[in-house]
């Protein structure tokens, strides 16, 4: 991120947020691994913390710091404590002309496309986020997160169209994932409509290749009943019609058929990783994850919830161990304004008594 930019960005922002400004932190999110490596018992953690400064409603303004994602240990290596980083900044208008329309500059890591997460902060419904997500599901590969994120800096406008169940928004930005002078133009909207949920996306980068590359893809959230749900996301999170072939390794798929019978639940996760992840080759492509997950408990009605969720691999890009197999207890456990998370994997294939064992502890909390 250009730092004359981001102090801009500050400068501008520090009016409004002197007035009314409101500090909080949407997340924190501390995760350590615990495993054999070539012998040796060891810890890696990873961190992920958010702060928000926003103030103002007619002329409003954001800023966001944090650690995102980051290996804690190697931050610690190289520079003594953890450095707190420049995430975004965005200033918004709102309401103009008198109309459900806003606008907005800003630059950063600004939207996750298809994830879920709008639906509980914007709309205020509950969590409908998948359980194949996270650290502790992807472990060292690529933390899929929705299908696509706005990076860069650039302007927006969006709407409600005067309803309380649609947000649309459309962006135009220099893509940071694709670097200077490439640009990228999205097109997003979400709607709530009670036990069903929909969010989907278009968009176009250029100039890239010869034709430009594109992207769409959509998510689905249906309550059937108080027993059975459904969640899926699919889509294309990069198309070049100048080099690729199109085909179903360009394709993200996720399907989550969710079922519950009062304190017990029966999950199953269906993953088909794609090619390209923000504009990235991902070096995935056609690889499955399958998981089942048997849960039991509701944090809504007591502190204490766990299962056992088995999880196979097929890694399509492998000469070697291609199939993975472990099964998983968990236990996730809350005391005040945190959730604490803990994990075994028992590695069952490859079999290999030496690495068979691996822990996770995860903390999360919101302020």
């Amino acid at each position: 991120m250009n730092r004359k930019l981001a102090s801009l960005l500050l400068m501008i922002l520090m009016p409004a947020l002197s007035f009314a400004a409101d500090i909080s932190i949407p997340s924190l999110e501390l995760v350590t691994r615990m495993y054999p490596d070539d012998g040796v018992f060891t810890l890696q953690t990873l961190g992920s913390f958010e702060m928000e400064v926003e103030g103002g409603y007619k002329f409003g303004g954001k800023l966001k710091l944090g650690i995102e994602d980051a290996v804690v240990d190697d931050i610690l290596e190289e520079n003594g404590m953890p450095v707190l980083s420049f995430n975004a900044a965005e200033v918004t208008i709102r309401d103009m002309f008198g109309i459900p329309l806003s606008a907005s500059y800003y630059t950063g890591i600004i939207d996750d496309f298809c994830n879920g997460e709008i639906f509980h902060t914007y709309f205020g419904t509950s969590i409908i986020e998948p359980k194949l997500s996270g650290f502790m599901y992807f472990g060292d590969g690529i933390d899929y997160d929705g299908l696509h994120s706005v990076a860069g800096t650039g302007i927006s406008v969006s709407t409600t169209f005067g309803t309380e169940w649609n947000y649309t928004r459309a962006y135009l930005y220099q893509d940071a994932y694709l670097g200077s002078g490439y640009f990228s133009s999205d097109l997003r909207s979400a709607f709530n409509l009670g036990d069903l949920k929909l969010e989907t996306f278009f968009g176009a980068s250029f100039p890239v290749s010869t034709m430009g590359i594109y992207r769409a893809g959509f998510l689905m959230y249906y309550k059937a009943s108080e027993t059975g749900s459904f969640f899926a996301q699919i889509g294309v999170p990069r198309y070049d019609p100048g080099e690729d072939s199109f085909n179903i390794n360009l394709f993200y798929f996720l399907f989550e058929p969710r079922l519950s019978f009062g304190i017990f639940g029966l999950n199953f996760s269906f993953f088909w990783h794609p090619a390209y992840y923000h504009n990235t080759a991902t070096g995935e492509e056609g690889s499955i994850d399958l998981l089942v997950d048997f849960a039991f408990g509701d944090l809504e009605t007591f502190p204490v919830t766990g299962g056992l969720s088995p999880q196979f691999t097929y890694d399509a890009n492998s000469d070697t161990d291609q199939f993975l197999l472990k099964a998983s207890p968990y236990m996730t456990v809350a005391t005040a304004g945190v959730l604490w998370d803990f994990k075994l994997d028992v590695n069952v294939l490859p079999f290999d008594l030496s690495t068979m064992f691996e822990g996770y502890i995860g903390v999360r909390a919101e302020f």
